[in-house]
């Protein structure tokens, strides 16, 4: 992860409502944080936009807080603890069938995990 203080530039909206950005550091970027830097094209980012006035001092940023509030998407690595478990359940599936699951046999299959867990977890209530 690299953290470099920025300002918007400027962006333009596409076609398909999303934004390409363009964005300068504030600070000097020394050689090897470029070749850092460089290393990461391709790979997904988050920006983080905020009204603080950025000097010398990098504001606190809370990186966990920020992924696990971003919706679920499969190109991020954060997953949600569901998407976690149906994906956990999906490979187990998968593994039984020796072959990929339809999504009806996925939807089959993850009621009755789902429905066991819960069940499993009923029975520790005291009466």
């Amino acid at each position: 992860m690299k953290v470099i203080p920025a300002e918007l530039k400027n962006y333009n909206r596409r076609a398909d409502d999303s934004v390409s950005m363009r964005l300068d550091s504030l600070l000097e970027v020394p050689s090897n944080d470029i070749a850092e830097i460089d290393s990461h094209r391709g790979d997904i980012a988050v920006v983080v936009l905020t009204d603080t006035i950025v000097g010398n001092d990098i504001p606190e940023v809370d990186i966990d807080s920020i992924l696990k509030s971003l919706p679920e998407n499969d190109a991020m690595k954060y997953k949600s603890p569901s998407k976690r478990f149906r994906d956990i359940l999906w490979k187990l599936l998968e593994q039984k069938l020796h072959k990929a699951p339809s999504p009806e046999e996925f939807a089959d299959y993850y009621k009755r995990e789902y429905d066991k867990i819960c069940s499993h977890y009923k029975e520790k209530f005291e009466d």
